[in-house]
């Protein structure tokens, strides 16, 4: 009935999603969570166990690891207080930076985890009854990997977030090459769009490429301002990437999901970055003044991955990969079932055969 309508009508979709906002922001803050409690384990270890006369956490293939975790989790915690703060002010449409938010966050804590467990060894591997049976200390690491791998998946899951946030970052353009991409369209129309699109985008298209983020326009973030330069030269070559992707791959970029997929990426590091530096710089000017450092550091794990995916942003690699699994599935490759040894499950009569001669 009418009387039961929710918001106004044909905002159910909107309605739905900025719903799904609530999960989408309460999952990061328990995967930052998870990261500083995975953090305290990874530091008590570090100290606690020895190898080859040092503690483990000044080996450099354990810090590098460590790291990580430290500066990482500290980008999700500032993710979280920006994202908050956002909802909080109520008069924000956030489902973009909650779909970030949710994406970078839980992507993030798996891999903290992961590395948690490498650096437990077998005992990340064991569960925190066996262990205190056996007289240690019962961190829970085994069941935190299996709590923050499902992360992935609730409230949409990474590849949902992905192809949300791709679908934002291309639609204006789609709307304004639309009737210019689609075969049906009227010649007199194509031309008036085009003419309109070609206006915009002579004006548009220049500005990406003009801008001074050098020195002194982010002095106030003192030694993050180089990344903040960063981020604004990025987020101009980012702009152009994606103008390019629609220009290269027109009507059928919506298939080409690895090269969304690595656009989202770019853009989720450029804003865990600046989230990072902004509260690095609340930190700091409270007293905090080493948080700079776990900025400073996130912020050049972020840049190498940022120009990694651009590096690869139009690889062939993703043609080959898609061609050899369209073979697989036709069974081109059912030879290579024959390598796998197939289990054997006993039928009951040999169990109890087995147990006879045992007894």
């Amino acid at each position: 009935p009418k009387e039961n309508l929710l918001w106004k009508e044909g905002q159910g979709l909107k309605l739905a999603l900025i719903t799904l906002n609530t999960g989408r922001l309460t999952i990061p803050a328990g995967c930052a969570a998870g990261g500083r409690r995975m953090l305290e384990i990874a530091h008590e270890w570090a100290n606690e166990r020895v190898q080859w006369g040092a503690p483990i956490g000044k080996h450099e293939a354990v810090a590098a690891k460590i790291a990580w975790m430290a500066s990482h989790t500290f980008a999700m915690e500032a993710i979280v207080w920006l994202t908050s703060g956002l909802s909080d002010r109520g008069d924000v449409d956030l489902r973009l930076e909650a779909a970030m938010a949710k994406l970078f966050n839980t992507e993030t804590a798996w891999q903290c985890a992961d590395h948690l467990v490498q650096i437990r060894g077998g005992r990340g591997y064991e569960t925190a009854e066996s262990l205190r049976g056996r007289g240690e200390k019962g961190y829970p690491v085994e069941r935190i990997l299996r709590d923050m791998r499902i992360n992935r998946i609730f409230e949409g899951t990474s590849e949902i977030q992905h192809l949300f946030i791709a679908r934002e970052a291309v639609d204006p353009h789609m709307k304004r090459g639309y009737k210019i991409l689609q075969p049906e369209t009227p010649a007199k129309e194509k031309l008036a769009a085009a003419a309109k699109a070609g206006a915009h985008y002579a004006a548009w298209y220049p500005s990406r490429y003009v801008g001074w983020s050098r020195f002194p326009k982010f002095g106030d973030f003192g030694t993050l301002s180089g990344h903040m330069g960063f981020i604004e030269r990025t987020a101009r070559h980012l702009s152009r990437s994606i103008f390019h992707s629609m220009m290269r791959y027109q009507a059928k970029l919506e298939r080409k999901q690895m090269v969304l997929f690595r656009i989202v990426d770019i853009g989720t590091d450029l804003f865990a970055m600046a989230a990072s530096i902004s509260y690095a710089t609340m930190l700091a000017r409270k007293g905090q003044k080493n948080a700079v450092d776990l900025a400073d550091v996130f912020c050049r794990e972020a840049r190498m991955r940022i120009e990694a995916n651009f590096s690869n942003l139009f690889t062939d690699h993703d043609d080959a990969a898609y061609r050899l699994v369209l073979k697989l599935l036709k069974g081109e490759y059912d030879w290579f079932k024959g390598m796998l040894v197939q289990p054997v499950v006993p039928t009951a009569e040999q169990v109890e055969e087995a147990m006879a001669k045992l007894a």
